[in-house]
């Protein structure tokens, strides 16, 4: 997955194309945003292609990171984008650390899943972007 494998028309093909979606992460996603800790929110019309995006910092005034607080960083954005129920939305966790770091990647997908249902926000997916790898985190199931 490389935002360099994207065809030249990506933005009028949908994002709910789990290969296409990874590789607008990476593209959105850079490097410096993986090591600094930055949450991606990726907005997509009614037919899942990208429409635009909002970058999120984790890092508080004091360049803490802040991998622990995902309520606070998704409540606001999804209240804005619950009076937009044609929208759709992408959202990726930029992070250091480990390719699988599950503690944190379970927490922040979970969350997501259950505070778009909430709001009526149509979530396509949610992926973690670490150093060298983009993959999917699908929200565990609570039996």
């Amino acid at each position: 997955m490389s935002f360099l494998n994207l065809p030249p028309d990506w933005s009028e093909s949908p994002l709910s194309d789990t290969t296409l979606a990874a590789d607008v992460v990476d593209l959105c996603v850079s490097a410096g945003d993986r090591r600094l800790g930055l949450f991606k929110a990726i907005f997509c019309d009614q037919e899942d292609r990208f429409r635009g995006g909002v970058d999120i910092s984790l890092r508080d005034r004091h360049g803490q990171l802040h991998l622990t607080d995902c309520r606070t960083v998704l409540e606001p954005l999804v209240a804005a984008l619950s009076d937009h129920p044609d929208l759709g939305v992408l959202l990726a966790l930029g992070r250091p650390g480990p390719e699988s770091w599950p503690a944190v990647d379970n927490q922040w997908a979970e969350l997501s899943a259950d505070i778009c249902n909430e709001a009526g926000v149509r979530l396509l997916a949610f992926y973690v972007a670490s150093a060298d790898h983009i993959r999917r985190v699908e929200a565990p199931v609570n039996v």
